[in-house]
């Protein structure tokens, strides 16, 4: 299901850079639906990629049209009031926080974390990924270097689990993967073997990021 609207979101990112000029208003009207922050994410994704082969026009627009629909998701969110948004982050972090329990308990067992993830798999978006950020801050401050290891150690091993996870949106997951693996890598000692190791699992989670941007664009 998660997987179809990323294909949609694609879908509807190609319709917008092939339409006439002053056409994107009633485009954009008549996919209302898929008009989410995960469509947000998918646009600096698909802007990313233009960028690198050249394209800077349909960079710069899908850049300026996903700014454009943040701020007014962004004033919506402030019209339906704070105790939702706490509520909200209460929610993400709890999950976050029983992910890295279950990736303790488990020795990181991927029987165990991956039967997490279908379960609250709506979860797995891109405010989920500000929260995992806020929330390691949050862990890590005043540790001493042992207890930071081990935090940053099950970060990683969930960063994998979630990169690995073949439901929900896909591209979410990868985008959720990198901030794990940034998490861990300020963390790490550079030059050591731990910081070698996450800078390998970036650099497949980065090019996994665009190989599944060029295939859904094909």
């Amino acid at each position: 299901m998660e997987e179809n609207r990323g294909q949609a979101y694609l879908q509807l990112i190609h319709i917008l850079l092939n339409s006439p000029n002053g056409a994107e208003p009633q485009i954009l009207q008549d996919h209302l639906e898929l008009l989410d922050r995960g469509f947000l994410q998918t646009c600096e994704l698909v802007a990313s990629t233009l960028a690198q082969q050249g394209g800077e026009n349909g960079a710069k627009f899908l850049r300026n049209l996903a700014s454009q629909l943040e701020q007014f998701m962004d004033a919506n969110d402030e019209a339906d009031g704070g105790n939702s948004e706490g509520e909200n982050f209460q929610e993400y972090a709890k999950f976050f926080l029983e992910l890295l329990q279950a990736e303790q308990d488990s020795n990181s067992d991927t029987a165990v974390i991956h039967p997490m993830l279908a379960e609250r798999q709506h979860l797995l978006n891109s405010r989920f990924a500000e929260i995992v950020q806020q929330v390691a801050q949050k862990l890590i401050a005043d540790e001493n270097p042992e207890t930071i290891s081990s935090i940053v150690g099950l970060i990683e091993n969930l960063s994998i689990h979630i990169s690995d996870f073949p439901g929900g949106n896909i591209a979410n997951n990868i985008e959720i993967a990198i901030t794990g693996y940034q998490i861990v890598l300020s963390n790490r000692e550079p030059g050591s073997e731990m910081f070698a190791q996450t800078q390998n699992n970036l650099a497949a989670a980065s090019t996994k990021r665009v190989k599944h941007i060029s295939d859904g664009q094909e």
